[in-house]
């Protein structure tokens, strides 16, 4: 057995890990806003640092000092893919975790029993695994049969992976297309979730090969690393781009505008423009309307605009758009029936691209459904 060493890229994911732990308890702990958002963020982010730590521990060999690490993430890529779609739920359907998602657990649950008596192993019987000795190893109270089953586990979490990302996209992509920012960060997320199914697959397939060698293993680690830093950088320091800002803008240091004052005359000005230039053409109609877009209309700069909404309507430009169509959407549903136009034909005329989309928004700010309002409307229940 090698004597234990650290070389550049075990360096590198351990530092990567520890700053994925920190960044995980920031945002559990720290971070007030779109908590529930944050804690799935901080989890994920947890699970990807302790494999990080665990894979560095057994390529520098002291996972020989401290062999009850060995296995501690196995199950944890059953968990990457419910996270995440967990997560893209919440920020676009703002629903939580009930009792009915328990069953997205079931596959992690039954790793983990399977793996009850690694866990339970002595230091010896898990150091002679560690060599390649695994006869009375982990697994030893378990039949042949169920032995070789234990093979089959990366390929299943593979699949249930490749699942996720799939399901994922074809669930959120669509809504994400309701703001540029949004989508941007959707769009990242997701790629770099299909990078890290990527090569945990490459690993798996490649490791079959005469010619593979540690750089392969490698690459799941670095697919990692990357995830780490882009939730630590985007999804922290960076909350603004859920709220209509682009990548781009949002690593502009804009610190709540205090270095980009703007004259009271001068920002009412802008919001006089804004509200006039929304009232006349009606631009929140379109359904991939951009800060920039509605900058250019009333000739200010994106980042003026946005400032003006932020500190005179207390609100994100997002949010301001999907007030104005829901404004227009209100006054639809309450002057037309359900036969001269229903629910999907009023959320597209106002500017939303899904029904799903709409019936969420519409929720958040009224309090009710679309065909809740409608009705209460109809049988004189609510004053519009």
């Amino acid at each position: 057995m090698r004597t234990p060493s650290f070389d550049t890229w075990t360096t590198l994911f351990l530092f990567a890990a520890i700053q994925g732990l920190f960044v995980s308890a920031v945002l559990c702990f720290i971070k007030k806003e779109n908590r529930f958002k944050n804690i799935l963020l901080a989890l994920l982010l947890f699970l990807f640092s302790v494999t990080l730590i665990e894979y560095v521990l057994y390529w520098t060999n002291y996972i020989f000092e401290y062999p009850h690490v060995m296995g501690m993430s196995a199950a944890f890529p059953f968990l990457f893919g419910g996270i995440l779609y967990f997560y893209f739920r919440n920020v676009f359907k703002g629903e939580t975790i009930s009792s009915k998602d328990a069953i997205h657990l079931l596959p992690f649950g039954i790793n983990v029993i399977y793996q009850i008596p690694l866990y339970l192993s002595s230091t010896e019987v898990k150091r002679r695994w560690l060599q390649g000795n695994p006869v009375e190893a982990s697994l030893f109270s378990w039949p042949e049969e169920m032995r070789n089953l234990y093979s089959w586990f990366p390929w299943l979490q593979i699949i249930q992976m490749v699942c996720y990302a799939f399901v994922i996209y074809r669930s959120f992509y669509s809504i994400s297309k309701t703001n540029a920012g949004v989508r941007t960060w959707f769009l990242w997320l997701t790629g770099l979730f299909f990078l890290f199914v990527t090569s945990f697959t490459s690993y798996y397939v490649l490791s079959r090969f005469s010619f593979f060698n540690l750089t392969w293993d490698y690459m799941i680690s670095v697919s990692m690393t990357f995830f780490i830093y882009f939730i630590a950088w985007f999804g922290y320091l960076q909350p603004q781009i859920f709220s209509g800002y682009s990548i781009n803008q949002s690593l502009k240091p804009t610190g709540r505008y205090k270095n980009s004052a703007i004259d009271k005359e001068v920002s009412d000005e802008i919001l006089f423009k804004l509200e006039t230039v929304m009232a006349e053409n009606k631009l929140y109609r379109e359904n991939d309307l951009r800060l920039d877009t509605l900058a250019n209309s009333i000739n200010v700069s994106k980042h003026h605009l946005s400032q003006v909404i932020n500190e005179q309507k207390g609100m994100s430009f997002f949010e301001y758009v999907n007030e104005q169509r829901i404004t227009e959407a209100r006054q639809l549903l309450a002057s037309t029936s359900k036969k001269e136009l229903n629910i999907i034909d009023v959320a597209y005329s106002v500017g939303f691209n899904n029904k799903v989309s709409f019936n969420t928004t519409f929720k958040k700010i009224t309090g009710k459904t679309p065909t809740e309002f409608r009705k209460e409307v109809e049988n004189g229940k609510l004053n519009t």
